[in-house]
């Protein structure tokens, strides 16, 4: 059975959740899982008869938030022994289906050297694609000195660190979002947390420091591509003035629109609004666009509908959804899918019920929230 897309499709913000992980998340944060549980826990044959019957050839997979940087900074020996273990079984994983699956590493950042090296076994003994990190570890931020050797070792390697949302630190949850977070933090408080966290790394000088360093950020951009002119004017001219007037501040080298053109790319994964991808390809370029879903807390069926409404010419189409993740991540080294299963009656009738279940489910909310 064909997957049902003429164009092959590499989705980036691909969740999946390990049991040693799952023990040691906190009894709120299990239940807040549970309802999905299965399809995280899920890295075999029902996913990607999933990806088939909606037309996801690859999936770049990587552990839920906040995964392993849910310990605390004294706990760094554990989570360095969790995120080999994690990398290890992903690795098995990935080596199972090297046509469907590629892996984004855990790393221990409670301790940035020992995530500089496990990001270095991750990429050259376990074949890994970069790293995924959720947000700030224990209130610090990539931007704050220690990560260097991380940023540093990233660059070197010539791999992407993808800076996935987690929530912001307690106080500012408390001042921003309390009574309400468990609305507003998800929906509202995520991308202002992400993007900020990219916000910081330009101001520190990290893409001076390291000009060949690849960031990703999901969300479409994380509201940053709607306030591109504010910033890029804006923050470009206060970077400057400031390190011209504090003594301790070094300048910017550049403006910012160039360092997220040259260093930062995004994906569309929970997104699937056109205006608004219209907007990012505006004020990035397509050239730092890709593709993705946000499985399984997204669903593949309404990203792939996303991807056929987009006014895009075939070969400007065939770069968002696979070009530049295979350029970034250097997936052409990989087995590719034929996009050829069994072609059974049974795979075409899941195929159909799936989709038919996705509009219908998307069509309820829709109403609801009309």
């Amino acid at each position: 059975m064909s997957t049902g897309s003429a164009i092959r499709t590499v989705a980036l913000e691909e969740a999946f959740l390990h049991p040693r992980v799952w023990d040691l998340f906190p009894a709120a944060l299990q239940q807040k899982y549970q309802p999905v549980r299965a399809r995280l826990s899920d890295v075999g044959p029902e996913r990607i008869r999933q990806m088939d019957a909606a037309g996801i050839d690859v999936q770049v997979l990587s552990h839920v938030q906040p995964g392993v940087q849910v310990l605390a900074d004294d706990q760094a020996g554990l989570a360095v022994a969790v995120s080999r273990e994690v990398n290890d079984w992903l690795a098995e994983v990935v080596a199972a289906q090297p046509s469907r699956f590629a892996g984004f590493a855990m790393l221990p950042t409670q301790s940035p050297a020992h995530a500089a090296d496990e990001l270095e076994r991750a990429v050259h003994q376990l074949g890994f694609k970069g790293a995924l990190i959720n947000g700030h570890t224990n209130g610090r931020y990539l931007d704050d000195p220690s990560f260097d050797v991380l940023l540093g070792r990233a660059e070197s390697l010539g791999v992407p660190i993808y800076i996935h949302p987690t929530d912001p630190p307690p106080a500012v949850t408390d001042t921003y979002y309390a009574p309400y977070d468990s609305a507003l933090v998800p929906t509202w408080g995520w991308p202002v947390e992400t993007g900020t966290h990219l916000l910081r790394l330009i101001c520190a000088g990290a893409f001076d420091r390291h000009p060949k360093l690849k960031i990703i950020v999901g969300h479409m951009g994380e509201l940053i591509p709607f306030c591109f002119t504010r910033l890029n004017v804006g923050l470009t001219m206060a970077g400057w003035l400031r390190g011209a007037t504090e003594s301790e501040a070094t300048p910017m080298r550049s403006n910012v629109g160039y360092y997220l053109r040259e260093n930062v790319f995004i994906t569309s994964s929970g997104v699937f609004d056109v205006p608004v991808f219209d907007c990012a390809r505006a004020m990035l370029g397509l050239d730092n666009l890709m593709f993705s879903v946000d499985y399984p807390f997204q669903d593949n069926f309404a990203a792939m509908e996303f991807l056929q409404r987009c006014d895009l010419l075939p070969e400007d189409k065939e770069r968002f959804a696979h070009g530049n993740a295979d350029e970034l991540l250097r997936l052409d080294d990989r087995p590719r899918h034929t996009g050829i299963t069994s072609g059974g009656l049974g795979d075409r009738w899941y195929r159909l019920r799936s989709s038919a279940t996705s509009r219908i489910g998307r069509a309820l909310i829709s109403a609801l929230v009309k």
